[in-house]
Formats: C-alpha cells, sequence, structure tokens
C-alpha cells in the first residue's frame, strides 16, 4: 500500500508542478475502465487512499459529495455501491462518516 500512497503524491506533486488542472485532469478524471481513483480505492479497499484523496478535493475545491462519492463510473456505479460489492465494510463506515 505504501508504494500506492507514494506514487499518488509524486503524481500530484508533478501536475502542481506542470500546472493541470488538479481538479479535473487528475482528480475527477476517469480512467478506461469508467472509475475515478476514488472509486477504484473504495473497490481495493484502500482507505487511506479514500482520506487523501478526499483531502485533496478539500483543497481543489471538489463538491465532496456529487463529485467524489457519486461520482458514477462506465457501469453507473458510485464508491459506495463498489464498496457495498466487494464488501468492504471498513470503507463503507467510511464513506458514511
Amino acid at each position: 500500500m505504501s508504494g500506492h500512497m507514494k506514487t499518488l503524491d509524486t503524481l500530484w506533486v508533478w501536475g502542481r508542478e506542470v500546472q493541470v488542472n488538479l481538479k479535473d485532469d487528475m482528480l475527477l478524471s476517469k480512467g478506461r475502465s469508467g472509475h475515478t481513483a476514488f472509486n477504484i480505492a473504495a473497490e481495493k479497499c484502500f482507505k487511506e487512499i479514500l482520506q487523501k484523496l478526499w483531502g485533496w478535493g478539500t483543497k481543489v475545491q471538489v463538491n465532496l459529495k456529487d463529485d467524489l462519492l457519486l461520482a458514477k463510473g462506465r457501469n453507473g456505479q458510485t464508491a459506495f455501491n463498489i464498496a457495498a460489492e466487494e464488501g468492504n465494510k471498513e470503507i463503507l463506515e467510511k464513506l458514511r462518516d
């Protein structure tokens, strides 16, 4: 997990350095699967990454509820749906808080 965090931190720093739109081009962007990083972190039960993405969302003024928590992937599932489907009780509790 620490490798994922280091990679995420590095990408965020690089994004700031080259002045990309951190909100739209990084935090809310979707990959080939149609999922945001937040969706993937919920699926993989990466609690620390969810917390980091949530914190970054507050810094770049993301609508946390609509843009992160309720963002739908290609199949129409939100991070909450994905966590429930995967049986990630800890993540469901974190998303609820």
